[in-house]
């Protein structure tokens, strides 16, 4: 019977262990922009599709709604980061996302990424045009490409 006892304590002890972390995980997650966490995803999903199927009554889309769980998309993102990142590592994200420099990350990181992606297109751009200019003066991208030299 102890041992009943002892392994149900056990057994309760990790799994308010790991929802425990599972909250931690949904609050980063919040935080850090990863993803937010709303009900309103939902209906912005239906929207979507509702602009696109403009033909479609509003009473078919009902039944289609309720069949989106947007706490199984919830899960599988906490999951993937209790994979990655264990409960003090968590903790110590929360800490930073929480402090002056965090908030600063969480603010500029839409802007910044939009900043990066528009300098890395322009880069490829530019080393696109590059790799072409030269391949041009060398006259491979003649039409019909120059014959290629033997070699022996």
């Amino acid at each position: 019977m102890k041992k009943i006892v002892v392994v149900s304590a056990l057994f309760l002890g990790i799994s308010t262990f790991a929802q425990t972390k599972q909250d931690k995980i949904k609050e980063l997650i919040s935080l850090n922009g990863t993803f937010t966490i709303s009900k309103e995803v939902k209906k912005d999903f239906i929207s979507e599709y509702k602009k696109r199927y403009s033909h479609v009554p509003d009473l078919a889309w009902k039944p289609i709604e309720e069949k989106i769980n947007i706490d199984e998309l919830v899960d599988k993102v906490v999951d993937m980061y209790g994979n990655k990142f264990n409960e003090k590592e968590i903790d110590q994200l929360l800490i930073f996302y929480k402090s002056d420099v965090g908030k600063k990350v969480i603010q500029n990181a839409p802007t910044m990424i939009a900043e990066i992606q528009d300098v890395t297109r322009n880069w490829a751009m530019k080393i696109n045009q590059t790799i072409n200019d030269d391949l041009e003066k060398m006259g491979y991208l003649q039409s019909p490409p120059p014959p290629m030299p033997s070699s022996k």
